[in-house]
Order: structure tokens, then sequence, then C-alpha cells
């Protein structure tokens, strides 16, 4: 059976979407996927199939009842882009753990797809902006005149097992030494306009539901609200964006039912 019969739907667009979909690298080794040669880029991968086009009577069997991707096996819902020396070790001597990888990996690529296109959609107020900036003017003077008190600090009661120590560690410093001057730059937009402050709380609450939905870990949910907020707000410094998911996370609209 020739290459273009058994891989008909793979085209240069959906190589490169593959390609994309691992962000340039073997999901398995992480070696480069393009390498340049002479001043030129060349791809130096494979299009896989995660369950096998031709499955042999040993693959068959060990994938009995494992979960399909797509009921089209020639898809590119069940390709994915390998390093060559991956690919061949893959289908040369496929075993259920390395196929149940793959489709982890597969089905977390798929979820921020899906995410994807609901972060184009979830936008956040402009003004959140103004409040961004507000932790950027801010000088040590003014940040230990306005610090939160310990007893005040709610993060240990929301937390899980998936946050992590040095999350729990950032966000509660963060929110010790900013949570006030941001409360203070809400209640400002709210004076500008009758509950602005109130409809940007309730956007990133509904942005922590869906993340949740899709079935993200809190650490997880830290990281994409964190590039949800330096998105909408045109922060480049990290770390102040992390500053307001940390006052989300005290104010309940994170990692909390209140």
């Amino acid at each position: 059976m020739s290459e273009k019969t058994i891989r008909g739907n793979v085209n240069d667009t959906v190589k490169m979407s593959l390609l994309c979909e691992v962000n340039g690298s073997c999901p398995l080794c992480r070696k480069d996927l393009i390498v340049k040669k002479k001043l030129k880029n060349v791809r130096v991968f494979d299009v896989a199939h995660i369950y096998p086009l031709h499955p042999t009577p040993h693959e068959e069997e060990i994938l009995k009842g494992e979960t399909l991707l797509s009921e089209d096996i020639d898809s590119e819902a069940n390709f994915i882009a390998l390093c060559k020396e991956c690919h061949k070790v893959y289908d040369t001597q496929k075993t259920v753990k390395e196929y149940r990888q793959l489709v982890a990996i597969k089905n977390e690529i798929n979820k921020i797809k899906e995410l994807s296109v609901l972060w184009d959609k979830q936008t956040l107020h402009k003004d959140i902006s103004v409040v961004a900036n507000k932790i950027g003017l801010l000088d040590e003077l003014s940040i230990k005149n306005t610090l939160l008190s310990y007893d005040a600090l709610k993060i240990s009661d929301k937390k899980d097992d998936t946050f992590g120590m040095i999350n729990e560690i950032k966000v509660s410093q963060f929110i010790l030494s900013f949570f006030i001057p941001i409360k203070e730059a809400l209640k400002d937009l709210e004076k500008q306009e009758k509950a602005k402050s109130t409809f940007i709380c309730s956007q990133v609450k509904s942005y922590y539901v869906l993340l949740l939905m899709k079935d993200f870990n809190q650490a997880q949910i830290f990281e994409k609200m964190t590039d949800w907020f330096m998105k909408n707000t045109g922060i480049t410094d990290r770390s102040k964006s992390e500053v307001l998911v940390s006052f989300f996370i005290q104010n309940c609209e994170v990692y909390s039912k209140c």
C-alpha cells in the first residue's frame, strides 16, 4: 500500500497543525522537530498514528478495550507528531503504557485547543488594565502601609494537593502585599461606573468555572488564568499578572464556591 493511500489526510497544513500542537518538540523525548540545515528549516518528524492504522494481531490484543481518540483511525484526531526515532520505537515495540501516554498527551492538546476557542470569547473588561497599572505604581513604602493581616489570609483553606507548595508561598505573599491596593483600585472603578468592578469579578469567576469544567487542576488553572490576564491587560511582566490572579483567589472568584 502506498504512502499516499496510507496517509491520504496528511497534507502540509495538517503537518504544520500537528507540529504546533506539540510546540515543535517531540512529546516523548523533547527533541526539536524542525532543524536548520544550510540556512533552511527542515522538518525531522513523522506523523504517527496513535492507534495503529493496520494493527498487528499482537497490537489488537494489547489494545483491546482501550480508548480510541477517533472512529476514523486515519484522521488528524488520531495523529501526533513524533521525532523519527520515537516513531520507529513506538511502531515496532508498542506497549499499552506508551499508547495511553500518547492518548493522554493528545487529550491534553485537545483541552488546550478548546480553551483557546473559549479564550477568544472570554475577554475581560478593558479597565482591568487600570488595576494592573496600579500594581506597577506601588512602591515599597505604600506596600508596607497596606499589608493584609495574616488572619485574613484564605489560601490555605482553598488550595488542594495539586496547587503545590511553591505556588502557595508565592500567592500568599502576593495576597498579603497587594490585596488592599487592588481592592482600592476596583473601588475607584466602581465610583466611575456602577457595578464595573462587580462585572470584572464575575468575568473572572466565569473563566475560572470554564477551566474547572475542562478538568484542569489548581496549578494549571493558576497558569491559564495568568496567561489570560496577560492577554487582556497587556501586561508583559508575568509576576504582575500572577498578583492579579492571587487577588481573585483571595477575593473568592477563584478556588472557591463563595
